[in-house]
């Protein structure tokens, strides 16, 4: 175990003992390789398949479920708060997952690839990574949560406008994007939501709003 997992342990079972972030109930759905700090349960779908993530799945010391983030296996309101990070863009079904997240939770966090960053992980060789992300995923004006498919179409297209032709540009020269990911910041490379009772979302393929 590296040592920064061992310090995750030690803070989890800190806080557990001498009261604190820890007596909240706090769900992270989709932990993987990497589950928060401040989690008491943690939820993933196939914890023995790793294509989809960067490392094998870790408890540290957590209860884990084996579960979709379409249908979650806990009462309403189980939870003060939930984390959703770089999971929702996975989902085929992101309307019923929003809703779950909402249904068992009474605030959290959404995190997931910008459209920027997603373009440039499928740009210019396809197979270069991120085939099995399925969204764009976007904050509309309003605040609402935008879910707008990702197609071999949509993913090649760049505008004529002189910024998107030079981001096409980095991408055409960038072969690991993971090292242009370290220097950009956090809000360039992710769309982030903070929430709490609910949020708004629209799925534009389905014309589905909540």
């Amino acid at each position: 175990m590296r040592l920064s997992d061992l310090k995750s342990v030690a803070r989890y079972f800190w806080r557990k003992w001498l009261g604190g972030p820890a007596q909240r109930r706090v769900l992270d759905v989709g932990s993987g390789h990497r589950p928060h700090d401040d989690a008491t349960h943690l939820v993933d779908l196939l914890p023995e398949d790793d294509s989809e993530r960067g490392g094998a799945v870790k408890r540290l010391g957590r209860s884990l479920v084996v579960a979709t983030i379409e249908a979650l296996p806990f009462k309403d309101k189980t939870f003060d708060y939930a984390y959703a990070c770089h999971v929702l863009e996975h989902t085929d079904q992101p309307e019923e997952a929003c809703r779950e997240l909402m249904r068992v939770a009474r605030a959290g966090y959404i995190e997931t690839p910008s459209p920027f960053f997603e373009q440039g992980y499928n740009y210019p060789k396809p197979d270069r990574g991120w085939l099995f992300h399925k969204w764009f995923v976007w904050l509309a004006g309003n605040g609402t949560l935008v879910f707008e498919p990702k197609t071999s179409r949509t993913i090649d297209h760049f505008c004529d406008c002189r910024n998107a032709q030079f981001v096409k540009g980095v991408y055409e020269r960038v072969d690991d994007l993971n090292r242009l990911g370290r220097v950009l910041p956090h809000e360039c490379k992710n769309t982030v939501l903070h929430w709490e009772h609910q949020f708004a979302y629209e799925v534009r393929d389905r014309g589905v709003k909540g």
